[in-house]
């Protein structure tokens, strides 16, 4: 894939989450892994996303000296299976996270794409390498990040994706507590069977970016 393709699947996943509300302030981000290298394209410190005239795209190191853009290389360099990293602030997420709670595993679909969910909140004053490998090191994809989301995915299709469903996942979960409900979790067979579906894909994500190129087969359902 040319640059230019790279940069416009990157633009039209920013313009998608920001359309959708999911991109709110300075604070939120995209990036996506440049093929071959230990650089990403990256977006932030946007004060007004939904203006797609003022989203600029910047090439940036994994190790980075800006604090942002160093969380992205972290996981970048944590996770070889990842092609995009998110940190957005969807509505119910916020109240995901102002209710204490860690989002159980709801849905298949959340299981296939989303992963184990991580039961470690990050925190966006302190965070480390340490702290990245805790929360992925099993293969999920998402972790709160304060009040915000830190998504995961093997493509920007993927993240963005991935993104809009933990979103979805949290709405319903979160309006079903408010109700009184106690939502059923998967069982675990199917938990792990998706774990495992989901883990072989990574490993074939991590191979192509091993070898310069973008993984095939990972579109989102």
């Amino acid at each position: 894939m040319h640059r230019w393709e790279l940069e416009a699947q990157f633009l039209n996943g920013c313009h998608r989450l920001a359309d959708k509300g999911f991109l709110n302030s300075s604070s939120d981000s995209l990036s996506v892994r440049i093929p071959g290298t230990a650089e990403m394209i990256f977006a932030g410190a946007v004060e007004n996303w939904r203006d797609h005239g003022t989203v600029s795209l910047a090439t940036k190191p994994f190790i980075s000296e800006e604090a942002v853009a160093a969380v992205h290389g972290m996981v970048y360099l944590e996770r070889p299976d990842v092609g995009a990293v998110a940190i957005s602030s969807p509505g119910g997420v916020r109240l995901l996270a102002e209710s204490g709670d860690i989002l159980p595993s709801l849905f298949d679909e959340q299981v296939r794409q989303i992963g184990l969910s991580s039961r470690t909140r990050l925190d966006e004053n302190r965070l480390s390498r340490k702290q990245i490998h805790k929360a992925f090191h099993r293969g999920g994809n998402a972790a709160l990040l304060g009040e915000r989301l830190l998504c995961l995915g093997m493509t920007c299709e993927r993240a963005v994706f991935n993104t809009e469903l933990f979103e979805k996942c949290a709405q319903a979960y979160v309006i079903a507590r408010a109700s009184g409900a106690r939502p059923a979790v998967i069982p675990a067979w199917v938990r792990l069977i998706a774990h495992h579906r989901l883990s072989r894909d990574e490993l074939r994500a991590a191979a192509s970016y091993r070898q310069g190129r973008l993984p095939e087969g990972t579109s989102a359902y």
